[in-house]
């Protein structure tokens, strides 16, 4: 596992083994990096729309999220890699060097 990269990188990670939602991705990660606050997963959820718009990850259904699930009346969207991102992944695999924590 790469933790302790930066959470991009680990967002990838999580979309490894198939697609996931929002809250998914980000509310595990955010715990993860003590960022558990609504705005440390509000950057998260802008992370993943980033890595959306350069094509290393795609987004697939979204519904309203009604119950509060992470942000009440917002998106949550499914996610998962591209080939462009599985090949990135691949990459990051063999060059990153995690944090050691």
């Amino acid at each position: 596992m790469m933790e302790g990269t930066p959470i991009k990188f680990r967002i990838l990670e999580f979309l490894e083994d198939g697609p996931k939602r929002t809250d998914e991705i980000c509310i595990p990660l955010a715990k993860e990096y003590n960022e558990d606050t609504p705005y440390g997963r509000g950057k998260i959820k802008f992370d993943c729309i980033e890595l959306a718009s350069a094509g290393i990850i795609t987004e697939g259904a979204a519904v309203v999220d009604e119950e509060g699930i992470m942000d009440k009346g917002k998106l949550l969207v499914m996610y998962s890699l591209s080939s462009l991102g599985k090949d990135y992944l691949q990459y990051l695999k063999d060059t990153v060097k995690p944090k050691k924590v």
